[in-house]
């Protein structure tokens, strides 16, 4: 099996690099040559399809035409897939007129019409922005994963462990919550932010991978009692109608363990205290949203996470319920944190997750912060 992966990702190289991928990525790149072959290509075969389903009435459907006018709207641009209905249109009287004896039936008529309609309305954004093919799906999902790399943690710093977890709503793979982290040795300083873009599902995803490169060069940048006020100036300068960002900013110091916290709108973080039986201190401290008031500012909440001990940062998702009081959702969520962090589960930001929101309606993101017993 490896040889044959190795053979087939040689040919795929080989293609790609050959006239045809070379022709092939001019196209989706908007190159208006390549379009204008490309309009070429799918208007003979429109009347090809056309042929066919005259000559060979019980073998080819007029319906068949729908296949160029769906690759026309994945490669053209609007004005292009719109040349492409003159043979698409043209094949279709050829089967009215000499198709035997069959005809030209309404229902292969309405197919061919309702998928034109279709794919100009589904594609008109995606030729304003001159994208082709999958091209514009490559590069959101591009964003995501570097979005979700400028929030990875270490996976092991000197007796520290650092676990999260991410669920966004509906299991789509973007989400208005994201992490950052930013780990300066030479300062003894690891930073980590929490963000929770108000609203839910594609918008607030849009806003969310927008602020991230944002943030993500702001932090490390400034020293951390800058990063919020900075952070709400921006968005506010961006005007955004009644749009905010909640957030919470972590500023540890592995070395000793003492922390600093500075929140903006969002759920308290959780310090777990493991001695003297497990006790649980909320750091309620903080600012307004982001985005609400320029000028705001952002106290920290400073603390001291002794070997054993856990803080945990999480999303509203897992303590809002409609209906129920959020202080009921975050002491439903630190019960059932405590015996996870006690017991120093292998994964406890994961295992939380699961027990606490499953599935909701929201994006959902947990993140704990533990230090190894001596």
């Amino acid at each position: 099996m490896p040889a044959v992966t190795t053979m087939a990702r040689q040919l795929s190289d080989r293609l790609r690099r050959g006239p045809g991928g070379r022709w092939a990525s001019q196209l989706l790149d908007g190159d208006p040559s390549a379009e204008k072959a490309a309009l070429g290509l799918l208007s003979v075969l429109a009347l090809l399809l056309a042929l066919l389903a005259v000559a060979f009435p019980t073998g080819c459907p007029p319906s068949a035409l729908v296949l160029p006018v769906i690759l026309g709207g994945f490669l053209l641009h609007t004005r292009r897939q719109l040349a492409l209905l003159v043979p698409v249109v043209l094949g279709l009287g050829a089967c009215f007129l000499w198709r035997e004896p069959l005809g030209l039936t309404p229902g292969s008529t309405w197919v061919v019409i309702a998928a034109a309609l279709t794919v100009l309305l589904t594609s008109r954004h995606r030729s304003r922005l001159g994208l082709r093919g999958t091209r514009g799906d490559s590069m959101l999902l591009e964003l995501s994963e570097r979005t979700t790399a400028l929030g990875r943690l270490p996976d092991q710093l000197l007796d520290w462990r650092f676990h999260r977890a991410l669920a966004p709503v509906s299991g789509t793979f973007f989400s208005g919550d994201f992490l950052l982290a930013s780990h300066r040795p030479e300062q003894d300083l690891l930073e980590v932010v929490l963000v929770d873009v108000s609203g839910k599902g594609s918008r607030a995803a849009a806003r969310s991978m927008h602020l991230s490169g944002a943030f993500a060069m702001l932090l490390g940048s400034v020293p951390p009692e800058a990063f919020l006020p900075t952070a709400n100036d921006y968005l506010a300068r961006l005007d955004w109608e009644e749009e905010f960002a909640t957030a919470v900013h972590l500023a540890l110091h592995p070395s000793h363990g003492g922390y600093r916290l500075f929140n903006a709108g969002h759920p308290p973080a959780a310090h777990y205290h493991r001695a003297g039986g497990g006790s649980w201190l909320l750091a309620t401290d903080g600012g307004p949203a982001l985005g609400i008031l320029a000028g705001s500012r952002y106290p920290p909440v400073h603390g001291q996470l002794d070997h054993g001990d856990s803080l945990l940062l999480y999303s509203d998702g897992l303590v809002e319920v409609p209906g129920e009081d959020i202080d009921d959702g975050i002491g439903r969520l630190l019960s059932t944190a405590a015996p996870l962090l006690r017991t120093a589960a292998a994964d406890p930001a994961a295992a939380l997750l699961a027990a606490v929101a499953p599935d909701v309606a929201d994006d959902r993101t947990v993140v704990v912060v533990h230090r190894r017993l001596g």
